[in-house]
């Protein structure tokens, strides 16, 4: 018998979508907080575009418009299929994985991210290293910033 995966492609981390809604109406520590609590919680996509079998697996990332690396991370296959599409074109064949949120935010400990950025598109929230590396520390995000 195969495997059922943790996660189904259908999968999207509502809280999250949700938490991001709510950060973006209202710009706050206690957003940013309810956030990636979400995310530790549930699951998220990475997009993976581009990796065969020779080269292996690998994370496509994304830059700030000074070069720095950001993280991309996505609550949906369809969140990721819409940001693809609008930097590479239509059509474009998406390739990705999903993980936990703990896995997949700790992977901003892989190379010198400055930032995760959620659902790059159209609902972009971008959320600063040191509050990543707080909340995988077990500390609220929000104390990051005193």
């Amino acid at each position: 018998m195969k495997p059922t995966p943790r996660f189904p492609q259908s999968y999207e981390n509502v809280p999250v979508r949700e938490a991001l809604d709510e950060l973006a109406a209202e710009p706050s520590m206690a957003g940013l907080d309810k956030l990636l609590t979400a995310v530790l919680a549930g699951g998220l996509v990475i997009d993976v575009t581009g990796s065969t079998p020779e080269t292996g697996t690998h994370v496509r990332t994304i830059a700030t418009t000074d070069g720095r690396p950001v993280l991309p991370l996505f609550t949906s296959m369809k969140a990721l299929e819409n940001a693809v599409g609008q930097a590479l074109g239509a059509g474009t064949q998406v390739q990705a994985t999903i993980i936990p949120g703990r896995d997949a935010l700790s992977l901003i400990g892989t190379a010198d991210f400055v930032a995760v950025q959620f659902n790059p598109g159209a609902q972009a929230q971008v959320i600063a290293r040191e509050h990543v590396e707080t909340a995988l520390a077990g500390g609220h995000p929000g104390a990051a910033a005193s």
